[in-house]
């Protein structure tokens, strides 16, 4: 019989390999990625096309054209095109980038031929009317509207000011005015760069239980789409214009918490040290049992959680950690902060802290092989984040290989507190 009281057996992970798709060609020259391993009749089709929030130059419209487009198409108008994709129970599932717009349509294998024909209609013939841009215009503002009284916004948006510069893209976030400016003529013009004039470098991505016919399906419906590789606009990369050292305080009058933001600036990508040092980072604040949980959240009871990530991209890399607290702790809260980035590069990590920390970066590794979806969204990060078609080999070697002096040495390398940017948003506390 199980003795329950008795702790299951932790056995180490073995290898962690990521499968690779195979690459066809489309008619006009379109790539489709395919991976076919489902033990269900179910299939996921993506569209990942380049042209995002910072090529919109931090324009609302990036992400509201894919809510608009699923108001309607030429050929399903209005509530039709909802009405097809309810009834057959499939789901559209948006995800806007720096740098690309990625449409999903997962379904039945059972109803491919019906919704193949309203997912490629979505897309390339969207209705765009103006009752659609209207509500979605009001929807969006109104969350604006309301994320701009929290603390955390107005600290997100002077960090952001100061850590990518303020005319930067990624600097700027969603106000009630820059939405209502958006119009019909704006998500047009948006959606005929993404889905017209970037289409040329655009990939498919098909995934679950992948039959012969379905390919051609896509190649019938993707692949006679006629494509300008001329029209075609390179990603907006510019690099940040960072301030750096500075603390500076946004007055929040009435708040009873203040939310508090550290950045560092520090390597890109594409540095040899970049996952090792996520790694350390992952240590610093990354997961519940991490050093700034354990000390400013359980120890010492400051917030109520705390977190710390790496933020990669094109244009630079940027340690962030976030939380918020009474405004009578945020001064402790800095301290112990700072204090943490200082213990992390001693690399006095403990056999039990290495374990746990291994084992928690290996199960969030493992979980993108769960399913085929899991599989191919793994490959789709990885075009997205332009970290490369080894991403994933190369964390797990980096997991396996890290010790205290590995993660001790590249914190002291690349966090360096003499570029440090505080920000904190709230009350005067006492």
């Amino acid at each position: 019989m199980l003795d329950r009281a008795v702790p299951p057996v932790i056995k180490p992970f073995g290898r962690l390999t990521l499968p690779a798709m195979e690459r066809l060609t489309l008619d006009n020259g379109i790539r489709l990625n395919v991976y076919d391993h489902s033990f269900q009749d179910v299939s996921e089709l993506l569209v990942l096309a380049p042209g995002g929030v910072v090529d919109a130059m931090g324009s609302p419209v990036a992400s509201m054209l894919v809510p608009v487009m699923l108001d309607g198409s030429r050929s399903y108008p209005d509530s039709a095109l909802s009405d097809m994709l309810e009834f057959n129970g499939a789901k559209v599932i948006p995800s806007i980038s720096d740098h690309f717009t990625a449409v999903s349509l997962r379904m039945l294998n059972s109803h491919w031929d019906k919704l193949l024909p309203v997912y490629a209609d979505m897309l390339f013939f969207p209705q765009i009317s103006e009752r659609s841009v209207d509500t979605c215009r009001r929807r969006v503002a109104q969350g604006a509207a309301i994320a701009m009284q929290r603390v955390e916004y107005k600290a997100q948006k002077a960090l952001r000011d100061l850590a990518y510069g303020a005319e930067h893209p990624k600097a700027r976030m969603d106000t009630p005015e820059a939405v209502e400016a958006v119009g019909r003529e704006d998500i047009s013009a948006w959606h005929g760069k993404v889905f017209g004039d970037n289409f040329v470098r655009a990939e498919l991505f098909l995934s679950g239980r992948v039959t012969p016919g379905m390919i051609d399906d896509i190649n019938h419906r993707f692949g006679t789409v006629k494509i300008e590789s001329s029209l075609c606009h390179p990603p907006y990369i510019e690099p940040f214009d960072t301030t750096a050292p500075v603390e500076c305080f946004v007055e929040s009058p009435g708040a009873l918490q203040s939310a508090v933001r550290v950045a560092i600036p520090s390597i890109p990508r594409t540095h040899p040290d970049y996952i090792m040092l996520r790694c350390a980072i992952v240590a610093l604040g990354g997961y519940f049992g991490s050093r700034l949980m354990t000390n400013i959240r359980e120890d010492k009871g400051y917030t109520y959680g705390i977190q710390a990530g790496l933020l990669g991209a094109p244009e630079g890399t940027f340690m962030e950690v976030q939380t918020s607290a009474d405004n009578a702790y945020v001064d402790s809260v800095l301290e112990e902060i700072r204090r943490e980035v200082v213990r992390l590069q001693t690399g006095d990590f403990t056999q039990q802290e290495m374990e746990r920390l291994r084992q928690y970066l290996m199960s969030n590794l493992a979980q993108h092989l769960d399913t085929a979806f899991s599989i191919v969204a793994c490959h789709v990060t990885e075009r997205v984040s332009f970290t490369g078609p080894d991403y994933f080999e190369r964390q797990f070697r980096a997991i396996s290989e890290m010790t205290p002096q590995s993660l001790g040495d590249v914190a002291r390398r690349h966090l360096s507190l003499e570029k440090e940017i505080v920000v904190v948003a709230g009350g005067r506390g006492q």
